[in-house]
């Protein structure tokens, strides 16, 4: 039979892989809150499992570093625009954007520590894609063609590949 600490590693390993709380509980046959108290004790440990799985995706796929963090703070907007729109309490909303937040500060932090020019160049192309969307929703054809102009003009001096 495992041990715990045996238990704590085998349910590190399967969230770091992509399984949920409640996967990793059915594949150890415990409960749900186990597998939180797991990684509760693990996180204590120096074992932040969404760190540690958002570190193994970007080292896994490094030409996508880049789009990483781009792709990431979009997918925040959505998502609190989902938790802004949904019928729920204000204490529940809240709760939400501060779990929210935090994921937001954990990616951040990994991929600024993991790759400073990837983590840069994300931030980049995020501002010039919303600004290039916000132009394009207004139907401005004439000011969109100036602004793909002008990046493209510019885009060696944003010191990113467009």
């Amino acid at each position: 039979m495992a041990s715990k600490a045996q238990k704590i590693e085998i349910a590190r390993s399967l969230y770091i892989v992509g399984k949920n709380v409640e996967e990793i509980a059915a594949i150890l046959e415990t409960s749900v809150r186990t597998i939180q108290n797991y990684r509760s004790e693990d996180g204590a440990n120096g074992y932040d499992w969404d760190v540690l799985r958002a570190e193994k995706h970007i080292v896994a796929d490094p030409n996508r570093r880049e789009h990483l963090y781009s792709d990431f703070v979009s997918y925040m907007y959505e998502s609190l625009k989902d938790v802004r729109e949904a019928q729920l309490p204000a204490g529940e909303k809240a709760d939400k954007i501060v779990k929210l937040s935090d994921a937001f500060a954990k990616m951040k932090a990994i991929v600024r520590y993991e790759d400073p020019a990837a983590y840069k160049h994300g931030i980049i192309k995020h501002v010039i894609k919303v600004i290039g969307e916000g132009i394009k929703a207004r139907g401005d054809k004439a000011l969109l063609e100036v602004f793909i102009e002008v990046v493209d003009q510019h885009g060696d001096e944003f010191d990113v590949a467009l």
